[in-house]
């Protein structure tokens, strides 16, 4: 449920891109929004949800570049037109793509990531395995004691 919201977010910022891009050569409206639903899925799916919490931001971002690079090329190859064009409109649109998803991936990390560590920095503290004792050690010499 907590996916649903940024995936909205995710496949508006890709409509934007992929629209803008792909009616400059005449592709059929149907078909780059398709286009759009499959690639921001399988994006979501692998970038967002499996890379950004292991690596990070910024190597998030610079994945995203040739993923989205190779997805869109690869449904728009099937889909549209097998032309050189299909590659060249999907190597801009990864660029826009890797610049939207720089602001996407902090947006992840601050509402729908967080939740998560906040709960692995929950049960962390629970279990008890980490807690340390700090205290100072009084040492009684029988000499002291005699005075």
């Amino acid at each position: 449920m907590k996916h649903i919201v940024p995936f909205i977010v995710k496949l508006a910022a890709w409509s934007v891109v992929l629209f803008s891009m792909f009616t400059i050569f005449n592709a059929p409206l149907s078909l780059i929004s398709l286009m759009t639903i499959i690639t921001a899925l399988v994006s979501y799916m692998i970038g967002d949800v499996f890379i950004l919490p292991r690596v990070g931001n910024f190597t998030a971002a610079v994945l995203d570049v040739p993923l989205s690079f190779l997805l869109v090329w690869a449904v728009s190859f099937a889909l549209i037109a097998p032309t050189v064009n299909m590659a060249y409109a999907a190597f801009f649109s990864a660029l826009a793509i890797g610049a939207i998803e720089t602001f996407f991936h902090l947006y992840m990390e601050n509402h729908v990531l967080e939740e998560a560590r906040r709960e692995e920095a929950h049960r962390w503290y629970d279990e008890g395995r980490w807690a340390t004792e700090f205290a100072e050690e009084e040492e009684f010499n029988k000499e002291d004691d005699r005075t």
